[in-house]
């Protein structure tokens, strides 16, 4: 028995509204096809949005990448969006990353954030619409949560590297 798709009609609308978009950021369909392994034909049926013929012809997430690489995650924000999440981009890393900053930064912005949360529940109980626009809540949040993925992409860069850090009076 097949069931019904999770997606609806116009959030796989939206995903072709936001190739358009993302082909744009690739400098067009010829620039797009060189780097992926698609064609500009295909990469416009991916974008296309007008016509029923096209309707469920979308991108593969392999081309997705290779759209994203070279343009910036336009579709993938969208992607995110839509998914019910967001798309959080991580800062570059390097052998000069200042960890007690990092690590300060998460204090300072998590601290921030959980205390504009705890001013809103006071008065009431709850975190009103009106209280979380006011306060620009969500934006304390995300400030937090980019500080906190700094610090993870340090460590995952780490890992990976497998980077000794030198140690004083070494």
């Amino acid at each position: 028995m097949k069931l019904a798709r999770a997606s609806t009609d116009h959030q796989r609308n939206a995903l072709k509204l936001a190739m358009k978009r993302q082909i744009k950021a690739c400098a067009g369909q010829e620039s797009a096809a060189s780097i992926t392994r698609v064609g500009p034909q295909t990469l416009s049926d991916y974008a296309n949005a007008a016509n029923d013929r096209y309707r469920d012809i979308q991108c593969p997430v392999d081309v997705l990448l290779d759209l994203t690489l070279d343009g910036g995650p336009v579709a993938l924000v969208e992607l995110c969006r839509l998914s019910g999440g967001v798309f959080v981009p991580l800062p570059a890393v390097g052998a000069g990353s200042d960890w007690a900053r990092e690590i300060g930064d998460v204090a300072r912005e998590a601290g921030q954030a959980v205390s504009r949360l705890c001013e809103a529940l006071s008065t009431g109980g709850t975190i009103t619409v009106d209280e979380s626009r006011d306060m620009d809540l969500r934006r304390e949040v995300k400030e937090a949560i980019e500080a906190l993925a700094a610090v993870d992409m340090h460590l995952q860069h780490l890992e990976e590297t497998d980077d000794k850090p030198a140690r004083a009076g070494a």
